[in-house]
């Protein structure tokens, strides 16, 4: 007793205060700090739910198990499983387990393959619950088991359950369908915008941080949580963004509120993130004021990303410079779409992205909805090559050992590539493209290089760019004309992909010398009467043979 009188508890309570606020955690009476370099993996859980990659066989949780151990063990440090949005993966208060259909009672009318899909859902989630668990705790002990960082992440606005035309009652969560008054009901461009819960009513703020609390309170192994914004990037009617921000600001306080309470009473440190658009401004216009959740400290770090067409050339840096911090760790998101719907990147092109954000200065990758269904389903755990047998499209985890490190991503084919503004949900690309050229008039594009090319040079480099039409041109890569065209190579790189019959695809070799790390000016000038776009551009860097050096 005499002992416990003397214990300075007002200092012991201020040093526990400092280490929650400094993000450290406490093991063993010892502050552990967090890291800043992550490579994270983010599982959307339905392909996990519906099994697809092991064969859409019954669901167990050795299956969970092989799925984290399929990213384990590589550069992967933390893995994010999405909890479902207001479709849930676990019995919740807030709504229906995803594909119950309520004895019966609720189905997809003429659609039979889709009511068999959502059921599937279901009954798998019956089946690990007679094991004793749910998706998202075997999913993230696993991960904790496998050395990583645990995290929930959450969609603040799913629309993929919001389309009335489906007459689909089965994947209509019951708060969106019992409030269509809490809809937008406007005409918000992009898929189901029209039919998002808009935010500016205290009922859907009300109902997020609900669901958002009693998932910090169900899960215990959890290192941190994730709001993902960009899923989907709608949340107030379109022009209101900027004067609701206010309330967005307040929601996110609320949430870190809790935050600080679970961890505080489970006496470790659980980290709030968010996943954003990748611009200061874009973000503020969707009614997320970044920079002021970073002045009240209500984050932990942020990821800045798109909605599914992918961008391959994120302006880190200037995010970077906007937010005018350097203390909150900043990452950015590779997603699994591609220019086009279903035309996935390649292998190369996931390179080239990841050496992009990581030298721009990001903190490290964030990789969403990375599915490995068709290479452990469809191919048995082989790649699959196009034609030419140079390029493979086919998502695999040995990236998982590249994508995280410049040091592992260097001397590694790889194709740089610029955005050709296909923008979603009023979110545009930051791009040069489409490059209107016309005759006798110099047009420049500037494309990022990250690989340090002036101390080790690439074996070749390769221009490639389509245009809208037949073109008569000439190209420059900084101030050095460019001559040498391939145009098997076109072919060769699979890049005539998703070409229409008017667009023209163009490959030149590049003298490696003419090339810097950083921006590299590309200089389009039409010859006569020439007037055309320039809608790709891509540089790549073959360092060597596709079986060595990576497949582009």
């Amino acid at each position: 007793m005499v002992l416990l009188k003397m214990i300075p508890w007002g200092k012991v309570l201020l040093l526990w205060t400092v280490l929650l606020l400094s993000g450290a955690a406490v093991v063993a009476g010892e502050p552990v700090v967090t890291p800043r370099h992550r490579l994270i993996h983010n599982n959307d859980g339905t392909d996990a739910l519906g099994n697809l990659w092991f064969h859409q066989r019954p669901l167990t949780v050795a299956d969970l198990n092989a799925y984290v151990d399929m990213v384990a063990n590589s550069q992967v440090t933390t893995y994010m499983m999405c909890s479902g949005s207001d479709f849930f993966y676990y019995r919740s208060e807030y709504g229906r387990l995803l594909g119950d259909d309520l004895n019966g009672t609720l189905t997809c009318g003429d659609d039979t393959a889709a009511y068999r899909k959502f059921k599937r859902y279901y009954q798998n989630f019956l089946n690990l619950e007679k094991e004793g668990a749910d998706l998202i705790a075997a999913s993230l002990n696993r991960a904790k088991k496998n050395g990583m960082e645990a995290f929930i992440t959450y969609r603040m606005n799913d629309l993929h359950f919001n389309d009335t035309t489906t007459r689909c009652p089965i994947v209509y969560s019951d708060f969106w369908f019992r409030h269509p008054g809490f809809w937008l009901n406007d005409n918000t461009p992009g898929w189901n915008g029209p039919r998002a819960l808009d935010f500016a009513h205290p009922e859907v703020r009300r109902h997020k941080l609900a669901i958002i609390s009693e998932q910090l309170e169900k899960y215990e192994m959890i290192d941190g949580f994730d709001l993902d914004f960009m899923r989907f990037i709608v949340y107030f009617k379109q022009g209101e963004g900027r004067r609701h921000a206010p309330l967005m600001t307040q929601l996110v306080k609320d949430i870190r509120a809790k935050v600080d309470e679970v961890s505080a009473r489970r006496g470790k440190k659980i980290l709030l993130s968010v996943r954003v658009p990748p611009t200061v401004d874009a973000c503020l216009d969707k009614g997320l004021d970044i920079r002021e959740w970073i002045r009240l400290g209500l984050i932990d770090f942020v990821s800045i990303g798109v909605h599914w067409l992918g961008d391959p050339s994120l302006p880190v840096a200037q995010f970077r410079n906007d937010l005018g911090t350097t203390e909150v760790p900043l990452y950015a998101s590779i997603d699994d779409g591609g220019y086009r719907p279903r035309e996935f990147f390649s292998h190369g092109m996931f390179r080239g992205m990841a050496s992009h954000i990581l030298a721009q200065g990001a903190d490290g990758i964030y990789l969403f909805n990375q599915y490995y269904s068709q290479y452990n389903s469809e191919y048995n755990g082989r790649l699959h090559l196009e034609k030419g047998r140079q390029v493979c499209r086919v998502m695999a985890p040995l990236l998982l050992q590249e994508l995280g490190s410049l040091k592992t991503l260097a001397h590694r084919n790889k194709i740089y590539s610029l955005c050709d503004s296909s923008g979603q949900y009023e979110i545009n690309p930051v791009s040069p493209l489409p490059l209107k050229v016309v005759a006798n008039q110099p047009c420049d594009a500037d494309i990022y290089i990250g690989d340090d090319v002036g101390k080790s040079a690439p074996r070749e480099a390769i221009l490639f760019f389509r245009t809208d039409g037949a073109a008569a041109f000439e190209v420059s890569v900084n101030g050095v004309k460019i001559e040498k065209e391939k145009p098997g190579y076109v072919r060769l790189y699979d890049r005539a992909r998703g070409l229409a019959v008017t667009e023209r695809h163009y490959a030149f070799r590049v003298p490696a010398g003419c090339l810097r790390q950083g921006y590299n000016t590309i200089t389009f000038q039409g010859k006569e009467t020439a007037m055309f776009r320039v809608k790709r551009l891509e540089m790549a860097l073959k360092y060597g043979r596709v079986k060595k050096y990576g497949y582009f």
